[in-house]
């Protein structure tokens, strides 16, 4: 059970502060973003919240761990997408950078923990 709180805390606060920030930050994407459009905006400044919002969902079932199999499963299936399309992307737009790999990594051993062993079913 230690594992799996230590686990669901680091992917909590990992996600919410990026998230609120990329959510609520002024002039998100000037400098980067191709499609200057507001709608391309929009759609970033929503990804972010997602991703908040996932932070909030872990932090969320470390409050009740044992009452909470199914938000732990949810998430390892989020995770499990998420190495999906990091894998997909490496075959159709290269290979990434050293910092992708090491998000990859943590990502294919969260997947693994809340998947392989979420808590016990009551």
């Amino acid at each position: 059970m230690a594992v799996l709180y230590s686990l669901l805390g680091l992917l909590g606060l990992s996600l919410i502060g990026p998230g609120l920030a990329g959510a609520f930050r002024p002039g998100i994407g000037r400098t980067w973003l191709i499609a200057e459009a507001p709608d391309a905006r929009n759609h970033l400044r929503g990804l972010n919240a997602m991703m908040a919002a996932l932070g909030m969902i872990a932090l969320w079932a470390c409050w009740d761990l044992e009452n909470s199999r199914k938000l732990v499963l949810a998430l390892g299936v989020v995770m499990a997408m998420l190495i999906l399309t990091r894998l997909y992307s490496m075959l159709v737009d290269g290979a990434p950078g050293s910092t992708t790999l090491v998000y990859l990594g943590v990502e294919v051993l969260l997947c693994g923990v809340f998947l392989g062993w979420p808590p016990p079913a009551l």
